[in-house]
């Protein structure tokens, strides 16, 4: 944050509204790099101001600081490998929901996840273990999945998740997945067309394993998050191909990492807002699947919700 004084503040909020471009995008810029800590002194002169122009400038310079604090910390959290499943989620929500207590989401993850390992010991088979989550996540706390006609976007957000019970397959496995990584269970995300399942595997694998999807030998059972975690075979996965008329490949078996599911999700809740017209919001969350992309020719697919 770049200190101001008083003084200067309230100049600067008064030239917001400057019919002069250079002016304008001097101090928007000047604004700007109060960062997220300015918000609040910004939140409050557009409360006092009746200049329309102004509170519609600062609504937007509002947006801007948050959308970029958001961007700057998942750049931060890819260049760390994607180490953190639920700090990844939570900056996708953060994305839409700037206030997010995130402290009070992680707490309500841990409660949960402390209620799968009082039910776990070492002598369970691992669909034992996937019972003992399933027990837990679906009966215990209540979580369903619920399926829609129209693609929706708060379906994704993992926030709206633990506070309504109700997610789609992507929601519903990535805080499986956060619940078995914290209890230290070798069970993955597998990205298939319009769904997302899980898969337990024999081994923990490691990022690079992960990284190049090629670990179906590795690979007990698959998981399905939208029928209250019911375990299934490689056969069923090849069934719901040929429906779905999608060529075989591998990675439609193997698990993949924490990168390629918070790209997922990204991606998926763009083609929430792409479909429902809102391009602000589909073009930034753009602007974030980018930071994904490598040069290599990368094939898009959605979630059904």
């Amino acid at each position: 944050m770049q200190p101001v004084s008083e003084k200067e503040f309230k100049a600067l909020i008064t030239l917001l509204d400057d019919n002069d471009n250079e002016v304008y995008s001097h101090v928007s810029d000047k604004l700007f790099s109060l960062g997220v800590e300015g918000i609040p002194l910004l939140e409050s002169a557009w409360e006092t101001s009746e200049n329309q122009v102004i509170q519609t400038r600062l609504e937007d310079l509002i947006n801007k600081i948050q959308f970029s604090n958001v961007k700057d910390r998942l750049i931060k959290w890819i260049d760390k490998g994607g180490e953190d499943l639920l700090e990844g989620a939570l900056l996708v929500s953060k994305f839409q929901y700037p206030d997010l207590d995130e402290f009070k989401v992680t707490q309500k993850v841990e409660s949960i996840s402390k209620n799968v390992w009082i039910e776990l010991n070492p002598a369970l088979s691992p669909l034992e273990e996937a019972h003992v989550i399933n027990h837990v996540f679906f009966q215990l706390h209540g979580f369903f999945g619920h399926q829609t006609a129209q693609l929706d976007a708060d379906l994704g957000y993992l926030n709206n998740l633990i506070d309504s019970k109700k997610g789609n397959s992507l929601s519903l496995s990535i805080l499986y997945l956060i619940l078995a990584q914290k209890n230290d269970l070798p069970i993955y995300g597998v990205n298939l067309p319009y769904h997302f399942i899980m898969a337990y595997s024999r081994k923990h694998l490691t990022d690079e394993e992960l990284a190049a999807n090629d670990q179906e030998k590795s690979v007990m059972f698959y998981i399905n998050p939208l029928n209250k975690g019911i375990a299934f075979s490689r056969s069923e996965i090849t069934h719901y191909l040929e429906q779905m008329k999608v060529k075989t490949h591998s990675k439609f078996f193997s698990p993949c990492n924490n990168l390629e599911i918070i790209k997922t999700l990204i991606y998926n809740q763009l083609s929430c807002y792409d479909q429902t017209g809102n391009t602000d919001k589909a073009h930034q969350l753009k602007e974030l699947f980018d930071l994904f992309v490598s040069d290599e020719d990368i094939t898009l697919e959605s979630e059904e919700e």
